[in-house]
């Protein structure tokens, strides 16, 4: 997995678990997430960090709402895994929009091919859409392989 981290280069991509803890990055993913260090689970960053708010552009319709709809089907694909029922429990109870976006019960499986835009420090605050490459991979399809690739499509 590591090689096809690298191989992703100049593109940021990561290997996360079930509980999207990141388990493995290339140099990329930590030059435009810095707070991987600090926190290294995407869902806990994305929703009980301010700043998450400010780098996912239209946080809550394009990130909040589609994340809270994958942690969904994580859970009903998982429902004993202690790791995902602490992840809900620690984002409903921190963040109050999260807890108000989990009563209109969406589902979505995975992002691939979705096209969301970010604005982080390593690009000065410029937005930049990243499409989504999403797989799993087959020794381990628990695992989520993630490579954000810069776009200009809509």
């Amino acid at each position: 997995m590591r090689e096809m981290l690298d191989a992703q280069l100049p593109n940021p991509a990561y290997l996360s678990d079930v509980a999207w803890n990141i388990v493995a990055h290339n140099k990329p993913q930590i030059d435009w997430f810095p707070w991987i260090p600090y926190e290294a689970n995407l869902m806990r960053w994305a929703f009980l960090y301010p700043e998450a708010r400010e780098q996912l552009v239209n946080w809550e319709t394009d990130w909040a709402r589609p994340f809270l709809a994958q942690i969904r089907v994580s859970l009903a694909k998982h429902p004993d895994s202690e790791g995902l029922l602490s992840l809900r429990d620690d984002i409903l109870n921190g963040n109050e929009d999260a807890a108000r976006l989990w009563a209109d019960h969406e589902a979505l499986e995975h992002p691939d091919g979705h096209v969301r835009r970010l604005r982080l420090p390593y690009h000065e605050g410029a937005e930049v859409p990243v499409r989504i490459m999403a797989m799993a991979p087959l020794r381990a399809q628990d695992m989520r392989f993630i490579t954000l690739v810069p776009t200009t499509q809509p």
